[in-house]
């Protein structure tokens, strides 16, 4: 079964957005290449890319977005 998801140029920093197909308000987060180790890097949203807070080592950036899509960052549930 294909993704429900599509890359978009992170513009103002590097890397892809990656965005559902069907609404593309909503981000899953960004995907970057390292350039030091060749190794894309899959940050949940909120996160700056490059700041150190994504998760390396994915061999490409199709497979660093399937992370983000299938593990999505768990959202508030609003209860107190």
């Amino acid at each position: 079964m294909p993704e429900e998801f599509m890359f978009s140029r992170n513009t103002g920093s590097y890397g892809y957005r990656v965005l559902d197909r069907q609404d593309a308000r909503t981000s899953y987060g960004v995907v970057w290449l390292h350039a030091e180790v060749c190794q894309w890097v899959a940050e949940h949203p909120g996160n700056r890319p490059g700041s150190g807070g994504g998760i390396p080592g994915f061999a490409s950036r199709e497979w660093a977005a399937r992370f983000l899509y299938r593990y999505r960052k768990p959202q508030p549930s609003g209860r107190t």
